[in-house]
């Protein structure tokens, strides 16, 4: 793994787009270190969008404050975030606590691991 502090001492730039993004020579971050995928998407777009719409929650963060969260962005996004709330809806437990989005997404069978 890369610490921010090695990119700064050696002059890397994480903003070089052969090093990240749709342009970088690698397509997953293992493969810059030959290790193996631990995680698995399984639908992608909707991962993303999960992502994004969970931006500004703080953690840890119950399935009520989740959803209360998710509730006040739908008005800019209108009925484009159903397959989410509904995966949320579903999927997370009442009364938990969740440490993070990948924590969601593992929850709401967005993301998989593959470790086990």
């Amino acid at each position: 793994m890369i610490k921010l502090s090695d990119l700064i001492r050696t002059g890397g730039n994480y903003t070089d787009s052969k090093k990240t993004g749709e342009d970088s020579e690698y397509s997953r971050a293992g493969e810059r270190t030959d290790s193996p995928a631990t995680n698995e998407v399984t639908k992608r777009n909707t991962a993303a969008k999960l992502a994004n719409l969970l931006e500004g929650l703080s953690f840890p963060a119950s399935k009520e404050e989740i959803k209360n969260h998710l509730n006040s962005r739908s008005p800019a996004m209108g009925n484009r975030i159903n397959d989410v709330f509904e995966r949320v809806q579903n999927n997370l437990e009442n009364g938990k606590k969740y440490a993070d989005v990948y924590e969601i997404e593992l929850a709401t069978g967005l993301v998989k691991n593959n470790e086990s």
